[in-house]
């Protein structure tokens, strides 16, 4: 989750959420080697994150090394966030993780299809980082040993949040 606590943090320009879906979910082979060219505004005070959530997750150089380490199949896209004003470019990349099936019959919703309470079904997840199949949320998924790993080594922009298992019922 992206953590408010960052002032003044980089905002590149909104993408349509076709156009996220698009980028998220671009097979192998599809424009991989082109970079997305994204344009930001920025002042004196403009910071520039190790993981952005909007308008697409994005991930520092810092990031992507650690994170590579628990999914080196992963598939990266190069993301230049570029200010035309202060002729200033950052290199960030697109993170794509899988999209994984494990929503509890328990999570809950609000009327409008947005999640109110989310549960996930008991059993291994495999990846370490992953999406959710089934959310609008376009939130990322990580099991404890990536979130206690960026922990440690002060990445900044990154808001860590326990999720919610569905309880085993006993039988008998």
């Amino acid at each position: 989750m992206i953590d408010e606590r960052v002032k003044h943090q980089v905002e590149p320009a909104a993408l349509s959420p076709l156009q996220v879906e698009d980028i998220l979910t671009e097979a192998e082979g599809e424009q991989q080697d082109d970079p997305l060219f994204l344009a930001v505004h920025t002042d004196p005070r403009t910071v520039y994150p190790d993981f952005l959530e909007f308008p697409l997750p994005l991930v520092s150089d810092r990031m992507k090394v650690l994170l590579e380490k628990y999914m080196p199949g992963l598939k990266w896209k190069a993301a230049i966030l570029t200010d035309f004003q202060q002729a200033r470019q950052e290199v960030y990349w697109v993170l794509r993780p899988p999209m994984v099936d494990c929503l509890s019959a328990q999570t809950e919703w609000y009327p409008n299809g947005t999640l109110k309470r989310l549960i996930l079904r008991q059993g291994e997840i495999e990846p370490p980082v992953f999406r959710i199949e089934g959310l609008i949320e376009p939130h990322i998924y990580i099991h404890l040993a990536v979130a206690e790993s960026l922990l440690r080594r002060s990445f900044t922009g990154i808001r860590v949040q326990r999720v919610e298992m569905e309880a085993l019922r006993r039988m008998g």
